[in-house]
């Protein structure tokens, strides 16, 4: 561990920490960044070199709706993260699960979960930007994979399309259709022809091969 983080983390309390958080992200221009997982969106666009928008999000009627920053050239990016424990970490990296045969655990399963597309003009709007999902151990960014958007929209008009379907026969049966409106996005990282990896933390890698 990096002797000022262990430093943090043998003399500081866990609301010292959080306030502290709290306090630089008020001072970097970012209120409320411990609300959600705001402050990740953070630590993704200094990976990326992107420009993280100040709020959460955007009204339907903004550019910057359904996305979290600006990249160099302005374009809009949004953000997914997903947390990984310690048994995950496996499946990241791919370590070998028997020694006698050679087999490696499966490749990780990212999923992206975009609140709020759950009609096609909300998808459609997610069109508009690039997609970026980042990977978290004990929420140090380790890994940040770029799917390609023409599979995100893909993905979620199909998801939508099957509720929609799904909710038709509900009603049908006189049954309350699903009130849901999330709709999620799962990359395999074994699946490397629908992303591209765009940050990649080589020391942690090594450390858990």
């Amino acid at each position: 561990m990096d002797s000022r983080i262990a430093n943090l983390v043998d003399n500081f309390s866990y609301e010292e920490l959080a306030h502290a958080l709290y306090l630089k992200g008020e001072r970097d221009g970012y209120p409320k960044v411990t609300d959600k997982t705001k402050w990740r969106e953070l630590v993704m666009a200094e990976k990326l070199q992107h420009v993280a928008f100040e709020k959460i999000s955007a009204g339907k009627n903004s550019d910057k709706y359904g996305a979290d920053a600006y990249e160099a050239d302005g374009k809009t990016a949004e953000y997914k993260s997903k947390a990984i424990d310690d048994k995950e970490v496996r499946n990241l990296t791919e370590q070998i699960r028997s020694q006698k045969t050679a087999a490696r655990y499966a490749a990780l399963s990212v999923a992206g979960v975009y609140n709020g597309a759950y009609t096609q003009e909300a998808i459609d709007s997610y069109a508009e930007h690039n997609h970026y999902f980042g990977v978290f151990h004990k929420e140090r960014c380790v890994l940040i994979i770029k799917p390609q958007t023409e599979y995100v929209i893909q993905t979620l008009t199909s998801q939508n399309a099957k509720r929609l379907e799904k909710n038709k026969l509900l009603i049908a049966e006189g049954k309350d259709p699903k009130t849901t409106n999330a709709n999620s996005v799962i990359i395999k990282l074994d699946n490397t022809d629908i992303y591209e990896t765009v940050f990649k933390d080589e020391e942690w890698f090594k450390e858990n091969k």
